[in-house]
C-alpha cells in the first residue's frame, strides 16, 4: 500500500468581466465556465463574494496518477478560463502528492 501516490492540483482564478451590466450577465458567463470545467471532470466552484457585478473568484481542482498528467490537466483548466469573456488572473496554482500511509 505504500506505493500509492495521489497527485492533486488546485487553481484559484480571479475572473473579471468589466463590461457586465448586471449580476445576471456575470452569473451566466460564470455558469458557462463552471459547466465546461465540470464536463471535463474538474471540481470547480465559485469561492469569492457572489454579489460582485464584474468579478468572481473560482477554485478548480484536479487529481491525476502522474505529476505530468496533473500539470496537463491544470494547463487545460487555465486555457479554458482564458478562452472566456473574462479577464483572468491566476491567483494560485499548487500541486501536491499524498502517498502511502498519509492517505489513511
Amino acid at each position: 500500500m505504500d506505493d500509492i501516490r495521489v497527485n492533486t492540483g488546485l487553481l484559484v482564478l480571479d475572473l473579471q468581466l468589466p463590461h457586465a451590466t448586471s449580476l445576471k450577465e456575470r452569473r451566466q458567463e460564470l455558469r458557462s465556465l463552471l459547466d465546461r470545467l465540470r464536463r471535463l471532470e474538474f471540481a470547480a466552484a465559485q469561492v469569492g463574494p457572489a454579489d460582485l457585478q464584474q468579478r468572481a473568484f473560482v477554485a478548480v481542482s484536479a487529481v491525476a496518477g502522474a505529476p505530468a498528467r496533473l500539470e496537463e490537466r491544470l494547463d487545460q483548466a487555465e486555457s479554458l478560463a482564458f478562452g472566456t469573456a473574462f479577464e483572468v488572473s491566476v491567483l494560485r496554482r499548487e500541486t501536491g502528492v499524498w502517498s502511502g500511509s498519509s492517505l489513511w
